[in-house]
């Protein structure tokens, strides 16, 4: 920092009393929204039940952090969470990173590191879960490699459970006959939409208050504004909040105006550009 760049943490203590930047999650936050929380509560329920299935929705709504917190809740005395994020791998690439998920050197020939999963798997005293996070942009020789897998045992039970992730674009992308294989595997297809301005507008004030902002620091118009832009998303909720407090800090200013959640979205041009919710 040069001695003419302010220093916004400092800021946000002073002005607000903050412990931290409001709106970015943690495994601390609760998440009220009902319809999500009823999509945590349907996770469980399934994988006690060792289902397989489908989460998806909109980029933005929860998706992610909702299987942060149902994994988090999950006992390791009953299960073992292998979660990949990297969806442009191969076929063979994917089992590879199964492997190292599961701790296991991976093999170069596919049928070894398929072995290789079936072994562990039979090992385990605790039951698989396969986590496939923007399943949606996996090829067809991954999600093929993905259906196999689930056949690998001799009697008709898959050998693990199977959560795949993704946008609006994979339930689609299922359902054409290449993949209709896959698809007729799994047991449950758990949407999650965008969130109206209500909820909104609670969620907002659970992530000042965790942070000890009792008060909405955002003037009416400023308020209505940045849920308004949000467009049903809690995650641009929590990057246009802390832009319009950087902007109102800058000014050391208490109360956040139009101008800066304004001045937030003009960071963010592909949030003025989004089609909104109720159009």
């Amino acid at each position: 920092m040069t001695p003419n760049t302010p220093n916004l943490d400092l800021q946000l203590k002073t002005l607000w009393g903050a412990s931290r930047w409001p709106g970015f999650s943690d495994s601390t936050v609760t998440v009220s929204h009902d319809p999500w929380q009823a999509a945590l509560r349907r996770l469980h329920q399934l994988a006690s039940v060792r289902s397989s299935g489908l989460l998806h929705g909109p980029h933005g709504v929860g998706k992610s952090f909702l299987i942060h917190r149902w994994t988090q809740e999950l006992s390791p005395k009953q299960f073992r969470i292998l979660r990949n994020t990297h969806s442009s791998l191969m076929g063979n690439d994917l089992l590879r990173n199964l492997l190292s998920l599961a701790g296991q050197k991976p093999c170069f020939r596919r049928g070894d590191n398929v072995l290789a999963l079936q072994a562990l798997w039979k090992e385990w005293p605790v039951w698989p879960l396969v986590i496939i996070e923007e399943a949606q942009d996996l090829n067809a020789a991954a999600l093929e490699e993905l259906r196999l897998l689930t056949t690998t045992r001799d009697d008709t039970q898959m050998p693990f459970s199977l959560i795949l992730v993704g946008d609006e674009e994979l339930l689609p992308r299922l359902e054409l006959g290449i993949n209709r294989g896959l698809l007729s595997r799994l047991g449950f297809s758990l949407p999650l939409a965008r969130w109206p301005i209500e909820a909104l507008e609670l969620y907002l004030a659970e992530r000042l208050a965790e942070v000890g902002i009792k008060n909405s620091p955002l003037d009416p118009p400023a308020q209505t504004l940045l849920l308004q832009s949000a467009n049903g998303r809690p995650r641009t909720v929590n990057a246009l909040l802390q832009r319009a407090m950087e902007n109102a800090a800058l000014a050391k200013r208490r109360q956040i105006q139009s101008t800066d959640v304004q001045a937030a979205i003009d960071t963010m041009p592909w949030v003025a550009r989004e089609t909104p919710l109720h159009s």
